[in-house]
C-alpha cells in the first residue's frame, strides 16, 4: 500500500466522545446533588422589591405572599439558594441533553472508515489522510534499525527475542500479550545535562500507544541497590527530562533491587495506564 505521510494536514486523535462522556458523568453527579437539595428546600419562592435602598423580601407560597422580616435571614438565604439551584439545575439539564444528542449522533473517525469502506484495488491507489490503527502499528513496527549489539544470553521473550535480563522478558511478554507494539533497544539521542552535546542511548523498550499514536520510552533499572548503578540511573533520568521525556507523558521507568524484584502485575498496570 502506497501510504503518504501528511505534514500539518492530518487530523489529531479524536477524543471528543470520551471528553463528552466525562462531562456527562460530572453533570449527572451535580444534577443528582441539586435535586436532593431542592427536595430539602423550604416551600415557596422568594421575591424581592427595593425601596429607598432597602430590600423587602417576600415569600410566595401558592397565591399567598408573606413579608419576611430581617430576623428571617436563614429562610431568606435558603429560598435564594433554592432559586439559584433551580436555575443551575435547568442549565445543567440543558447541557446534559445537548451532550446526550452529541454522543448518540457523533461518529468519530479521521477518515479511516471511509478508506476501509473502499475496495482493495481502490485503496492501493490512494494516499489516505489517516490510516487505520492496525496499519499504522504495522508500519511503525516494521521500521528497520540497528540496536545495541548483544551476546547470546539464553534469555528469550515469547516472541523469540534475545534480551539481557529476566525482568526485560517480563516487560516484553506483558507488552506482547496486551498487543502493544514495541522496539527493543531502539536508538535515541539525548541531550547531556552538563553540555549541549547529544548522547546516543538504547532504552530497553520504545513502545507505541496505538490509539493516541504516541511513543513512550521505557527504561528498566534493575540494580538499584548498587550505589554506582543508582547514581547513573539518576543521571540518565535527568538526561531524558532534559531532552523532553517526562514520566507519564512519553516516558516510563521501572526499577528493582535484589530484595524487591520487578512485579509483573505492576508492569501490567503501567501498560494499561499509559499504552492502551
Amino acid at each position: 500500500m502506497n501510504m503518504m505521510k501528511l505534514d500539518g494536514s492530518a487530523l489529531s486523535v479524536d477524543s471528543i466522545l470520551s471528553q463528552a462522556q466525562k462531562r456527562i458523568d460530572d453533570l449527572q453527579q451535580v444534577i443528582d446533588f441539586l435535586q436532593v437539595q431542592l427536595e430539602r428546600a423550604p416551600e415557596g419562592t422568594l421575591y424581592g422589591t427595593s425601596s429607598h435602598s432597602q430590600v423587602q423580601w417576600q415569600r410566595i407560597v401558592g397565591a399567598k405572599r408573606f413579608y419576611l422580616s430581617k430576623g428571617k435571614t436563614k429562610l431568606i438565604r435558603a429560598l435564594a439558594q433554592k432559586k439559584y439551584n433551580t436555575l443551575l439545575l435547568d442549565d445543567f439539564k440543558r447541557q446534559r441533553s445537548a451532550l446526550d444528542q452529541l454522543v448518540n449522533s457523533y461518529d468519530p473517525q479521521n477518515g479511516e472508515k471511509t478508506f476501509m469502506s473502499m475496495g482493495e484495488r481502490w485503496r492501493e491507489q490512494i494516499a489516505p489522510l489517516n490510516i487505520p490503527d492496525s496499519d499504522f502499528a504495522d508500519l511503525w513496527q516494521s521500521q528497520r534499525y540497528r540496536g545495541k549489539p548483544i551476546e547470546k544470553t539464553g534469555l528469550l521473550t515469547a516472541k523469540g527475542e534475545c534480551v539481557r535480563s529476566k525482568s526485560e522478558i517480563i516487560i516484553a511478554d506483558v507488552l506482547a500479550s496486551l498487543g502493544v507494539p514495541y522496539r527493543y533497544e531502539f536508538p535515541h539521542e539525548l541531550k547531556s545535562v552538563e553540555s549541549s552535546h547529544c548522547v546516543k542511548v538504547y532504552p530497553d523498550f520504545t513502545c507505541l500507544n496505538v490509539h493516541t499514536r504516541r511513543e513512550f520510552v521505557w527504561e528498566h533499572f534493575g540494580m538499584m541497590d548498587d550505589a554506582e548503578y543508582a547514581q547513573n540511573a539518576v543521571v540518565k533520568i535527568e538526561m531524558y527530562q532534559n531532552s523532553g521525556y517526562f514520566l507519564g507523558d512519553n516516558f516510563i521507568f521501572t526499577m528493582e533491587t535484589h530484595d524487591k524484584p520487578l512485579n509483573s502485575q505492576m508492569v501490567r498496570m503501567l501498560v494499561k495506564k499509559y499504552l492502551m
